[in-house]
């Protein structure tokens, strides 16, 4: 026994096949749902798993190439709801809307996307291309996403980033 997570349940009703209308009062408003997870989390010390949908961490994370792309030009590509209806996006701390990550599987697009958000531009496609493969091989090495300040070292030092990688030109 425990206790069914809220707004899970109102997602699955909300948006499960054939059920749209079904069994929801168009009233019920999820605006607030972020915000009072994140309370709840705090106040009774349990974290929110980061693939619980709707409010965890990566619920709104894409790094493929393929799904980064298509989530960049629409959200209803692999996201069968939006961030905003869970009040998620608004400013605190970090960013809790959608992001897309740099990683083993990322494609250009997404790249480009995330090098743009920490401002950081490449001279051309080459240079870009050698930088990705970099971000590529760091991600496999660290089995996670790499942060802002690895992701601006390699692409200011990619000779450095080559050699602490042990990768061959």
């Amino acid at each position: 026994a425990g206790n069914a997570d809220l707004v899970s349940v109102v997602l699955a009703i909300k948006y499960g096949s054939g059920m749209q209308g079904l069994f929801l009062d168009d009233k019920v408003n999820l605006k607030k749902a972020w915000k009072i997870c994140k309370y709840a989390s705090y106040a009774f010390g349990v974290p929110i798993p980061i693939n619980q949908p709707g409010i965890g961490a990566n619920a709104f994370a894409h790094e493929s190439g393929i799904h980064a792309d298509g989530a960049l030009k629409d959200r209803r590509n692999y996201e069968l709801y939006d961030y905003e209806e869970l009040g998620r996006g608004e400013p605190e701390i970090i960013e809790t809307g959608r992001k897309i990550t740099a990683g083993e599987y990322s494609g250009i697009k997404g790249f480009r996307n995330v090098y743009e958000k920490i401002e950081v531009a490449f001279r051309d496609d080459a240079q870009a291309a050698e930088i990705l493969e970099l971000v590529r091989y760091a991600n496999v090495h660290n089995q996670k996403p790499l942060v802002d300040d690895e992701l601006k070292f390699i692409a200011k030092n990619p000779e450095i980033a080559r050699k602490l990688f042990t990768m061959t030109p």
